[in-house]
């Protein structure tokens, strides 16, 4: 696709896709297009308060900005965020969460902003330091978006996702070898990571092994059925590998899952992928 990876032009996924209504977590995925046509996927995860959390006003308005930001309404989830700092300034987890509302509009240094002060309030709270790396890789700084999921790391070991993104970060780097050893280790935390196996098989694509590439592709898809950019970069290994026809089914359905997410911009970028294959 036509965005190049390196410049970290980051495109948010459909809420169809990007927003994964479970009872113990809510994901907000970003993809991105990189300069061989493979689609990155970038994962911010957020645990939702318990019920405790509700005892004060503050937690009223904290659990109600967290229904309203997984339903869509950031707008609205800002300002429940802001009533529950408003309540207690000393609120980490609505920083943070007021943070990725933020991000999910576009405001990148609002999100930042949230992101320090939750820092600041709790020096060893992880997810603030994985979506200030999210939100500095999608402002083009993979420098600092490394140290920040190190940091995540660092407090949290098992934080998958920032291994995810941090493999990610360095994959924009050129340090191949350092992202499918994130990829690895995300995946041994977690061995139904669709995402990272999408991620790893797009390492794997730029070191030159196709082979590899689709293995992981065929994983990710079997893990998530309707995952389309793994569609996307099977096609785009199976193009590479001489199967035109594979290539030209996988596009196909990337297209068309897609389309019925409604993301019109990488609907378009397959449609441009299978016209270059003479479709």
């Amino acid at each position: 696709m036509r965005a190049r990876l390196s410049e970290q032009k980051l495109t948010r996924v459909k809420k169809a896709f990007a927003i994964i209504m479970l009872s113990t977590f809510m994901a907000t995925g970003i993809i991105s297009c990189s300069n061989n046509k493979s689609v990155l996927v970038t994962e911010i995860k957020v645990t939702p308060p318990s019920r405790r959390i509700g005892t004060s006003k503050a937690g009223d308005f904290y659990i109600q900005g967290q229904s309203q930001h997984v339903k869509g309404d950031s707008q609205a989830a800002i300002a429940s965020f802001t009533q529950a700092i408003s309540l207690n300034p000393n609120y980490a987890e609505a920083y943070n969460s007021r943070g990725l509302a933020y991000f999910d509009l576009g405001n990148q240094q609002g999100a930042i902003a949230d992101y320090n002060e939750a820092i600041r309030i709790n020096p060893n709270f992880a997810q603030p330091y994985n979506n200030r790396g999210n939100a500095r890789a999608a402002q083009g700084d993979s420098n600092n978006a490394i140290a920040d999921y190190t940091e995540a790391i660092r407090i949290n070991p098992n934080y998958a996702e920032a291994y995810n993104n941090r493999g990610n970060a360095r994959s924009v780097m050129k340090d191949i070898n350092g992202a499918i050893d994130d990829f690895d280790q995300a995946i041994l935390l977690d061995s139904r990571y669709a995402i990272a196996y999408n991620n790893r098989g797009n390492a794997r694509a730029a070191n030159g092994d196709p082979q590899a590439a689709i293995a992981d592709y065929n994983e990710a898809i079997r893990l998530n059925p309707n995952f389309a950019p793994a569609y996307n970069n099977r096609g785009n290994a199976r193009a590479a590998n001489n199967d035109k026809q594979g290539a030209i089914a996988d596009l196909q359905r990337a297209a068309t899952i897609f389309e019925r997410e409604n993301n019109r911009q990488l609907y378009q970028e397959v449609m441009n992928n299978l016209k270059e294959l003479g479709q």
